[in-house]
C-alpha cells in the first residue's frame, strides 16, 4: 500500500512554475508596451515544459496559441480566450520543449506589439520551486506528494 502511494505520488506530483506574461504590465497594448516587449520579457526567463503562462489583462483582449507563420502575420484565428472586461488565467506549456507563439486577436493589437514568442526548454528534474498537489486524491496523497518532493530534493 505504501509503495503504491509513493508510486502514485511520483506520477501525480507536478513541479509547476507560473510566469505572469508581461510581468507587472500584464497582457496589454501600446502605449503600455513597445514592439518586442513580450519577446524580450520572455527571453529573460528560463521557462520549462509543463510550466504555466499566466495571462492577466483589463479591458478587451484575447490570447491565441498560434504557429510561427500566424505569429509573423498576426493571423486572425480563434482565440483560446477573449474577454471585454478583463481576465486572469493560465496556459500550460504541455507540448514539451520548443517555440510557442501567442497573439492577441482583437483589432490591430497584434500588429501593435501584443504578441509573444517563448522558447520553452525541457523539464529538469531538480526544479521544484512551486508544486500543485493532485486534485482528486485527498489529504493523504497530498502529504505523500509533499514527502516525495522532499525526498527528491535530498
Amino acid at each position: 500500500m505504501t509503495l503504491a502511494l509513493v508510486v502514485l505520488a511520483f506520477t501525480e506530483c507536478e513541479a509547476v512554475t507560473y510566469y505572469t506574461v508581461g510581468d507587472g504590465r500584464g497582457w496589454t497594448t501600446p502605449p503600455n508596451i513597445t514592439a518586442g516587449f513580450y519577446d524580450d520579457s520572455a527571453a529573460n526567463k528560463s521557462i520549462e515544459a509543463g510550466n504555466v503562462l499566466r495571462f492577466e489583462f483589463n479591458g478587451t483582449h484575447s490570447f491565441a496559441a498560434v504557429s510561427k507563420k500566424e505569429y509573423d502575420n498576426c493571423a486572425k484565428v480563434s482565440p483560446i480566450y477573449k474577454a471585454s472586461t478583463g481576465w486572469s488565467g493560465g496556459y500550460k506549456l504541455s507540448r514539451g520543449a520548443g517555440m510557442y507563439f501567442f497573439i492577441c486577436t482583437i483589432d490591430s493589437h497584434c500588429e501593435a506589439g501584443q504578441k509573444m514568442a517563448v522558447n520553452v526548454t525541457a523539464t529538469t528534474s531538480a526544479s521544484f520551486a512551486t508544486w500543485s498537489p493532485p486534485s482528486t486524491l485527498g489529504a493523504l496523497s497530498t502529504a505523500v506528494c509533499a514527502f516525495t518532493l522532499f525526498l527528491r530534493g535530498h
